[in-house]
């Protein structure tokens, strides 16, 4: 019988526990064969499972157990999914906001709705114990490649009303945008983006900070994500331009 909330989780999130992909768990000695480090991650009735790459920190592979309810299990897959292939750095950034936007159908409609906030709470939890169990091996904290979510619906022709927008409007738009869609993937990598300028010509100028001033990505496949958004979720004329 399927909870009383079921229907208020967004169409992604219910494919993925239609498929989950993360169910199970690791060992000691599975870890060893490997040459990974084991680290299991315990809170209430999740456990995490990670196998640690003991020279750079990254998260090779994930398993997880979740005794509890559905709402239990979307977090603890959805986290999975998100820590992979990540440094343990980068997973100790995750937040419950950014595991539901990972997940909504619509930018506006959260994925998990309020009754899970504690199943989201308690993931993250399993996630913070087992980030402790990595403090000691190296990361690298600057990264080839920033996580930016880039599957998004298009707005045929863009905002509509766009070009007789006042450029205040405008940038709030694109900052509301940002907010939601892009600053929250780039700071798993410790790095921010900044707003400089928009132009009449649609040409707006970002400004890297932290991490990203010296990410090779920034200029490329990051830079690309970003205006991808930008181009779906606002207008199709903007470009934009890193001010190096």
């Amino acid at each position: 019988m399927k909870p009383f909330y079921w229907e208020f989780l967004s169409k992604k999130l219910r494919l993925r526990l239609d498929r989950l992909l993360f169910v199970g768990s690791f060992t000691a000695d599975l870890a060893s064969e490997r040459g990974m480090r084991f680290v299991s991650g315990k809170a209430g009735g999740v456990r995490l499972d990670w196998l640690v790459d003991e020279t750079d920190g990254i998260i090779a592979d994930v398993k997880f157990q979740a005794f509890g309810p559905v709402g239990l299990i979307a977090a603890c897959e959805v986290v999975s999914e998100l820590v992979l292939r990540k440094n343990y750095n980068q997973a100790s950034r995750i937040t419950a906001e950014l595991i539901d936007q990972h997940v909504r159908d619509r930018k506006e409609v959260p994925a998990f709705p309020k009754e899970c906030d504690r199943f989201l709470n308690q993931a993250l939890s399993a996630v913070d114990q087992a980030v402790e169990q990595c403090s000691d091996i190296p990361f690298n904290d600057v990264y080839d490649t920033t996580p930016i979510e880039i599957d998004f619906s298009e707005i045929p022709g863009g905002l509509p009303g766009w070009d007789q927008f006042a450029l205040e409007k405008k940038i709030a738009l694109i900052q509301e945008v940002m907010d939601k869609e892009i600053r929250p993937y780039i700071e798993l990598d410790a790095g921010g983006v900044m707003l400089i300028d928009l132009k009449e010509t649609g040409e707006l100028i970002i400004s890297y900070q932290g991490a990203c001033t010296s990410c090779h990505a920034s200029t490329g496949s990051t830079l690309s994500a970003i205006q991808k958004i930008l181009r779906a979720r606002v207008h199709p004329s903007l470009f934009v331009t890193p001010k190096l």
